[in-house]
């Protein structure tokens, strides 16, 4: 079965004692765990002032390692960010953008961030809200950084019901509560968690909306693969939500 992983990253993360990959040592890890595509973004991008110079890196490092398909971080809350959209969407493996709001200080009901949907929709580049990173009861001590607030995401998808979003890191409560109420909407697997995931994910939501995600290097690349390798569901869905679904949302 084909796999295209919908959240992976590289560089280091402060806080856990998690891999710290390079794009060459990540394209690797997740060859070695049968993922052979993936969605990546920089780590480097998340905690420094602007998410430019970890962009550019993300960039550079991923040229030639097939299978690696970047993915940008966008900061709509600073002034400049219509410029590194441009600089990014100038490479044509780009295909989408991440945006972590509850790490950079805005809410998804910013007026930035319909500018940004507006840019993107003109590009034809699709947006992934990482609604959570770190499951925020985990959080370094010093942290106090919450999800971003689902209701948020609702109203954005009320006021741009044609949007392609993706919500990435939503609990298995969230996603059996929101998804069925936004049909247009997909999520990744990240953080559901649950005695026989899928199983208790089909009983509200459509097999449509969901894609598979690992979350490496901060979450275990192998538990993921065990969501989809260990489920009763029928091969056709399994295949779907291992990379169908994503490569149908991508443009």
């Amino acid at each position: 079965m084909n796999y295209l992983d919908a959240n992976t990253w590289i560089g280091a993360w402060p806080f856990t004692f998690c891999d710290s990959h390079t794009a060459r040592s990540l394209q690797t890890h997740l060859k070695q765990h049968g993922i052979q595509r993936a969605l990546v973004s920089p780590l480097g991008a998340v905690l420094a002032p602007a998410p430019g110079p970890a962009n550019r890196e993300l960039l550079r490092t991923t040229r030639g390692l097939v299978g690696l398909i970047p993915v940008p971080v966008i900061n709509p809350a600073l002034a400049n960010w219509r410029e590194e959209l441009a600089l990014v969407a100038a490479d044509t493996r780009v295909r989408a953008v991440r945006i972590l709001p509850n790490y950079h200080g805005y809410r998804l009901r910013a007026r930035a961030v319909n500018e940004l949907v507006a840019a993107l929709t003109a590009r034809d580049l699709r947006l992934i809200v990482q609604m959570r990173l770190i499951d925020h009861r985990h959080e370094y001590h010093a942290m106090k950084i919450k999800p971003v607030p689902a209701a948020d995401l609702a109203a954005l998808l009320d006021r741009h019901p044609r949007l392609a979003v993706l919500a990435s890191g939503w609990l298995q409560p969230e996603l059996r509560k929101w998804l069925p109420l936004y049909p247009q909407l997909l999520a990744d697997l990240t953080f559901a968690e649950w005695y026989d995931t899928l199983n208790h994910l089909r009983e509200k939501v459509a097999a449509r909306q969901l894609a598979f995600a690992s979350h490496t290097p901060l979450l275990i690349t192998a538990a993921a693969r065990a969501k989809l390798d260990t489920s009763t569901r029928s091969k056709n869905e399994r295949v779907a939500l291992a990379s169908g679904n994503l490569h149908r949302w991508l443009p």
